[in-house]
């Protein structure tokens, strides 16, 4: 085998270390991130509850303006009873008071309805932060477990990618940007062996020359098919 070959080969193997650490920590990300998630929608659903119950209150505020209002004219209807002269006037304020009962019985009414809405939507509240603070208690020990992993893994990491830098190195600058290329635009390894006549990877033949060279180690070829470099197997004919 082409002494370059055996580099690039373990090159490769480091960049497969490489890459299983970067899939563990993105496997990590995602659990992370459903927790996260969690996290938010029961904050979503806290924050909802309390601007619900913040209009409710508006609304039960708003109805005892009104309410203190109307009660403040039936006052004001009452002094006039005392004060007007004729009988004819007497019944139409009477009139007027018994119609403006019926608005602040009303009134009355829709503040105990909103008055009950908004207990309710306290209890709401209390329920949705409690689930929150509850699910924090809850998440506590997974995100400590989570944060020292990913501690662990992000080490890992370094020293993998370190490893193959020095492995890199020593591999011919032509051929590291050939195979660099080609790992950056595939899904799979890049260098992969000779497998009969055919490439190890797409299976298309490789004429018989080629295959020659490869076998001798005297030249580094790919298959023209797929871009892979190709290697000969030990005791392959």
């Amino acid at each position: 085998m082409h002494p370059d070959l055996e580099r690039l080969l373990e090159l490769q193997a480091k960049d497969l270390v490489l890459l299983d650490t970067e899939v563990r920590l993105k496997a990590l990300a995602e659990e992370i991130g459903a927790l996260d998630g969690a996290l938010e929608r029961a904050g979503e659903a806290a924050s909802a509850a309390e601007r619900k119950l913040a209009e409710l209150i508006k609304k039960r505020e708003e109805l005892e303006k009104v309410i203190e209002a109307q009660r403040a004219q039936q006052e004001r209807r009452r002094t006039r009873i005392e004060q007007v002269r004729t009988a004819r006037e007497v019944q139409a304020l009477m009139t007027e008071m018994d119609q403006a009962r019926s608005v602040v019985a009303r009134s009355e009414s829709d503040w105990v309805k909103a008055a009950e809405l908004t207990q309710q939507q306290e209890t709401a509240v209390a329920e949705a932060k409690a689930q929150l603070s509850a699910l924090e208690n809850d998440q506590t020990g997974e995100r400590a477990r989570l944060a020292d992993a990913k501690a662990a893994l992000e080490e890992e990491r370094e020293t993998a990618r370190q490893d193959r830098e020095a492995t890199a190195g020593t591999v011919e600058r032509t051929l590291r940007l050939r195979y660099d290329r080609l790992w950056s635009s595939r899904l799979a390894v890049v260098v992969v062996p000779l497998r009969g006549d055919a490439c190890g990877a797409c299976y298309t033949a490789i004429p018989r020359n080629r295959r020659s060279q490869i076998r001798a180690g005297t030249h580094i070829e790919g298959c023209e098919a797929c871009g892979v470099i190709l290697y000969p197997v030990d005791g392959a004919e």
